[in-house]
């Protein structure tokens, strides 16, 4: 038996090794400029790699605490919130760290690696997608349009949004951060399981005879989503629902209970994290806390209008086949393709009207990271299936401006980003002996780091890099009382030299992150104009109340007020404020280089 299996593998290799080929160029494209930056870095190289994609450090920060002792992840940032049950487990993150826990590699040396395999892995499994659904039947015709669903996917996501291609083109922008699928844990990790879902989703509508295992694969990869990511297991199952919806109005009633026995399955299999959730469900700070991480109450729908012209489209294409064939008097019939890609496409729509129904959305922008490739994929399928029926000309033009644009756009932001941001991290070198030295001390250890800037750049670094947690962190993302967030906004104010007299004046400045520390949930934060039924009315009320609480907080003795809550080492970026000096200047210095000092508290 396995001899036998080894031989259809090595078969199914042979049949697709162009795409193999395309994976590890994609790969390479992806790892690239950390590489290069590694070795053109030389010997002023101190373990700090390039970092140019969204949340890049504070994924890592949730790694180092796995490796750090804290499975868990209760709370990466604050010290004494770790017993705490998580509001998000750490399934991705703990994959990241098996290299280390199991074999000593280097955290820094997996993320690294990971910018090679896991695109490459998400080209593969977006080209096996679109070659089953394109009709694998067409041989290197179906395999092309799968290749240019995998490019695009992969190296050409932002291609869809006109105005970004349009700000490039002009010159009026340029791309802030790598391509999309270099950030760790998500939404790498839930592409990978949503597109290793689909894949046997797929088979069972098809009618494979392996039903069990092919149950059992989609049960697992479920699981997965369930314990990593929202964005992703909301799609999935969304997808799954209106799929097993179709096969009902078919009448196809076996094979939509075998789709259907896919959800429970993989609810057992994800039991561990419906536990946890039940747990942080009981916290006195959970209802204040998954607001602050984004959920929203709301009843208003949002419409994605590349969904609604993709569906748009795939209909109309529908409808041409049928009336073209009528009239040639063929018969037509709905193939189980076309009710596969509805479900794609409607499932995508679902997510962001449900809470029409529910009455709660977790930030369903992150909602794109999979629409898009989705609807890329039935795009070619629609390519492959009707245009290239009547227009060859048509068909091959279209699979070559996307091959190249994709190409094309993949190199130029690698490179541009690499260019624009290597002297920023070639910079960021200098904080490697400060990583050293507090790596040195005692494992969870507390920072307090202040600036009169206000960002110093070792937010979420100094958790990333070393053993020590943060006394004052904007990462507020895990059950914690509002006592201490307002806390923290007090003592960043302070140290940073603001006056009681001025307070409600700084306040209405762009420097107060009065915003970020005061708001309740993210409509506030980021100032959202979607769901008018849902609003922030606690963050006036704490505006206006902040002035009083911040002259109370400045007549207390301000030393006193920090050993609150523990704190090991101060962090002093630039020249510090009175405030700060006259706290600091009886206490040890361990640590200057330049502008950063450190002091023992």
């Amino acid at each position: 038996m396995l001899p036998r299996f080894s031989l259809i593998l090595t078969g199914q290799a042979r049949v697709h090794v162009v795409a193999l080929v395309c994976a590890l160029c994609v790969g390479v494209l992806y790892v690239a400029p950390y590489v290069f930056f590694r070795v053109s870095a030389g010997d002023a190289y101190r373990r700090i790699p390039m970092m140019q994609s969204t949340n890049e450090d504070e994924y890592l920060m949730r790694i180092q605490e796995i490796i750090d002792g804290h499975p868990s992840l209760g709370s990466p940032v604050f010290y004494e919130y770790k017993s705490e049950p998580p509001l998000s487990p750490p399934v991705g993150e703990f994959l990241y760290a098996l290299p280390t826990l199991m074999l000593g590699i280097s955290p820094i040396t997996t993320l690294v690696a990971s910018k090679f395999f896991l695109p490459a892995l998400l080209f593969l499994l977006v080209y096996l997608l679109a070659w089953r659904l394109s009709g694998a039947e067409n041989g290197v015709v179906s395999k092309l349009s799968a290749l240019a669903a995998a490019f695009f996917v992969t190296l050409g996501y932002d291609l869809i949004d006109y105005r970004t291609v349009w700000n490039f083109l002009t010159g009026a922008a340029s791309p802030g951060s790598f391509l999309l699928w270099s950030r760790p844990v998500n939404p790498i990790l839930g592409a990978l399981f949503l597109f290793s879902f689909l894949l046997p989703l797929h088979a069972l509508v098809e009618g494979t005879k392996w039903r069990k295992t092919v149950i059992a694969l989609a049960a697992v990869f479920l699981a997965c989503m369930f314990g990593s990511y929202f964005f992703s297991w909301g799609i999935a199952v969304s997808i799954l629902a209106i799929l097993v919806l179709f096969l009902l109005i078919r009448k196809e009633y076996r094979t939509a209970g075998t789709l259907a026995l896919v959800v429970p399955a993989g609810m057992l299999c994800a039991l561990p994290y419906f536990i946890a959730i039940w747990r942080a469900a009981q916290s006195p700070w959970y209802e204040t806390s998954v607001l602050r991480s984004g959920l929203f109450l709301t009843h208003y729908p949002l419409w994605n209008k590349l969904l609604l012209v993709s569906l748009f489209f795939f209909a109309v294409t529908v409808a041409c086949d049928f009336f073209l064939k009528k009239r040639k008097k063929i018969i037509f019939r709905l193939e189980s393709w076309h009710w596969f890609c509805f479900s794609l496409l409607l499932g995508g729509l679902w997510v962001y009207i449900q809470q029409l129904f529910t009455g709660r959305t977790i930030w369903p922008y992150h909602f794109v990271q999979y629409t898009i490739p989705l609807s890329i994929v039935v795009g070619m399928t629609v390519v492959e299936r009707s245009i290239r029926q009547y227009s060859r000309y048509l068909y091959f033009v279209l699979i070559s401006i996307i091959i190249l644009s994709s190409v094309t756009f993949g190199i130029y932001t690698q490179v541009s980003v690499y260019a624009q941001f290597r002297p920023y991290y070639v910079e960021l070198q200098r904080y490697g002996a400060l990583f050293t030295l507090l790596n040195a001390q005692e494992s969870d250890c507390v920072v307090l780091q202040t600036s009169m800037e206000e960002h110093t750049g070792l937010d979420h670094l100094i958790p990333a890099f070393t053993h020590c947690n943060l006394y004052d962190s904007s990462s507020v993302y895990s059950l914690l009382p509002e006592e201490r967030i307002l806390h923290n906004y007090l003592v960043r104010l302070y140290f940073r030299g603001v006056s009681p007299d001025t307070i409600e004046e700084f306040l209405q400045s762009p420097d107060s992150e009065a915003r970020g520390y005061l708001s309740s949930n993210w409509k506030g934060v980021f100032g959202v104009t979607d769901f008018p039924d849902f609003s922030d009315p606690l963050f006036e009320k704490r505006l206006q109340e902040f002035p009083e609480q911040y002259r109370a907080f400045a007549r207390k003795d301000f030393e006193t007020e920090l050993r609150k809550y523990r704190l090991d080492y101060i962090l002093v970026k630039g020249e510090p404020s009175a405030n700060a000096r006259k706290l600091l200047q009886l206490k040890k210095v361990l640590y200057v280089d330049k502008d950063v000092s450190v002091y023992q508290f």
